[in-house]
C-alpha cells in the first residue's frame, strides 16, 4: 500500500522530469531558430560586403561580394566562399593595374659624372606585387575585413638597391678605384697615356652590382700598343755580328700585357711602364733581356735607353757611313764594358771621346763633340765609321745608367 511519501516523490520525479524535457526542447529549439538567423544574416552579409583599398595617391577601389560571388558555406572552414576566377578578374580590372598610370620603381643607379661614379637615388613606383595583393585580399576577405591599405601591407613592389645598400657603396668605391688609374706607356721612343676618361667605357656593372673589367676591350688597347710598336720598330730584326744572322722578333706579349693591365687598373696604380715583351723561339736567349736594353732604329736615325721598363733617355745619333761602306750592322748585341776619358783610334783618325761602350768589336756608342747636329740623312754620307755617335747629353745619360750585359738592338725600320 502506497503511503504519502511515496506518491509524493513520484509526483516530485514527474515534475522533476517534465523540466528537463521542456529545457532540453528548449535548447534545441533556441539553437536552431540562432543557426537559421545567422545563416540569414551571413547570406544578407555576404551580398552587401564590400573591401575598401587604399592605394598611393589617396586612391581607393572597391572589391564587392556581389562582383566575386560571395556567399555563405558552412562546409569550409572559413564560413564562406567565392569565386576565384571573378576574384583575379575583379583584381586585373584595378586602377593600380593599368599600365598607363604605372611608374616602375628603380633600384639606385651609378652613373659617371664630372670624372667620377656617383649614386642617384633610387625611384619608388606605384607597380603593384600582384601575389602580395592577392593573398592580402583574401585574408582580408576571409576575416571579414571592410578596409586594407595596399602601403602598409607592402603590396608595392620595392627597389631591390637603395642608396645605401653595401653593394652599390662598394661598387662606387671599385668604380672610382679603376678610373683613378693613370698608366703611361713607354716604347719604342714612343709614350702613351691611359687613364679614367678610356677606362670608364671598359667597366662592366652586373645585375647586383659585380664591378668588372670587359677584357676583349683591354685587349684591343694592348693590340693598339703592339701593332704601333711593331710598325714603329720593325717585325724583326736582323741579327749579324756575333748572332750568325739569325733573325728575332721582339714584340709586345699581348696576351701577358693584357693581363697586367687589367690588374694595374683594378689596383688604380698611376705608374710609367715598358709594355712586356715576347720573343720568337729563334731568340730564346732574348728571354733574359728584360726591360733594360738600348735601342737604335738606325733609318730614323734616333736612339732610346730603357731600364727596367723605364725611358732612361732618347736623342737622334749618327751611324756608320753608308756611302762609304761603313755602316753600322743591324744586331742584337751585348754591352762589353764603359770607360770614361779615352781616344778611339783608327787608321786615319784618332777621337777623344768622354763616354765610350763598345758592343761590337770596335764599334760602340760614344759623344761626338765635333758634331753640331745629329740625326737626320747625316749618317749617308758624313756617317762614323760604324759606331754610333750621339750628343754629349745622351752618351753621359746612358754612360751612368747602363752595365756591361745589357742588350743593344741596331735596327732598319
Amino acid at each position: 500500500m502506497e503511503t504519502d511519501e511515496y506518491r509524493l516523490n513520484n509526483i516530485v520525479r514527474g515534475i522533476i522530469t517534465s523540466l528537463f524535457t521542456l529545457f532540453v526542447f528548449g535548447l534545441v529549439f533556441f539553437s536552431n531558430v540562432t543557426y537559421v538567423s545567422a545563416k540569414t544574416f551571413s547570406e544578407k552579409s555576404a551580398k552587401d560586403y564590400t573591401l575598401s583599398l587604399q592605394e598611393k595617391e589617396g586612391i581607393k577601389e572597391q572589391i564587392t561580394g556581389a562582383e566575386i560571388s560571395l556567399k555563405y558555406d558552412s562546409t569550409v572552414p572559413e564560413g564562406i566562399s567565392y569565386d576565384e576566377n571573378l576574384l583575379n578578374e575583379r583584381i586585373n580590372k584595378l586602377q593600380c593595374f593599368d599600365t598607363s598610370k604605372v611608374i616602375r620603381s628603380q633600384n639606385a643607379k651609378l652613373v659617371y659624372e664630372n670624372n667620377s661614379f656617383v649614386i642617384c637615388k633610387e625611384i619608388y613606383g606605384n607597380s603593384i606585387n600582384r601575389s602580395a595583393l592577392y593573398e592580402n585580399i583574401v585574408k582580408a576577405i576571409n576575416n571579414r575585413e571592410t578596409e586594407i591599405n595596399l602601403e602598409e601591407l607592402k603590396c608595392y613592389e620595392e627597389p631591390k638597391f637603395v642608396t645605401t645598400s653595401s653593394e652599390i657603396v662598394s661598387a662606387k668605391e671599385t668604380l672610382n678605384r679603376y678610373i683613378s688609374a693613370n698608366i703611361t706607356y713607354n716604347f719604342a721612343g714612343q709614350t702613351r697615356t691611359l687613364d679614367g676618361l678610356a677606362i670608364k667605357d671598359w667597366i662592366i656593372i652586373g645585375e647586383d652590382y659585380e664591378v668588372s673589367l670587359y677584357e676583349p676591350l683591354v685587349r684591343k688597347y694592348v693590340d693598339s700598343l703592339a701593332d704601333a710598336y711593331t710598325s714603329l720598330l720593325g717585325t724583326s730584326i736582323k741579327v749579324s755580328g756575333g748572332y750568325d744572322g739569325n733573325n728575332h722578333s721582339w714584340i709586345i706579349n699581348r696576351e701577358a700585357e693584357t693581363s697586367a693591365l687589367i690588374e694595374n687598373i683594378k689596383n688604380g696604380q698611376t705608374i710609367e711602364k715598358h709594355p712586356i715583351y715576347a720573343q720568337t723561339s729563334a731568340a730564346s736567349y732574348f728571354r733574359n733581356v728584360g726591360g733594360t736594353f738600348v735601342e737604335i732604329d738606325m733609318t730614323k736615325q734616333h736612339l732610346w735607353y730603357y731600364k727596367d721598363g723605364y725611358l732612361v733617355v732618347e736623342g737622334d745619333v749618327v751611324t756608320g757611313n753608308a756611302n762609304a761602306g761603313h755602316s753600322t750592322p743591324a744586331g742584337v748585341y751585348r754591352l762589353y764594358y764603359k770607360q770614361k776619358d779615352t781616344v778611339l783610334r783608327g787608321e786615319d783618325y784618332a777621337a777623344p771621346v768622354s763616354f765610350w761602350m763598345p758592343f761590337n768589336g770596335n764599334i760602340g756608342l760614344h759623344d761626338a763633340n765635333w758634331r753640331s747636329e745629329f740625326g737626320g740623312e747625316i749618317y749617308k754620307t758624313d756617317g762614323s765609321h760604324g759606331c754610333v755617335n750621339a750628343p754629349y747629353y745622351v752618351a753621359k745619360t746612358v754612360y751612368n745608367n747602363i752595365n756591361s750585359g745589357v742588350a743593344v738592338i741596331c735596327y732598319n725600320s
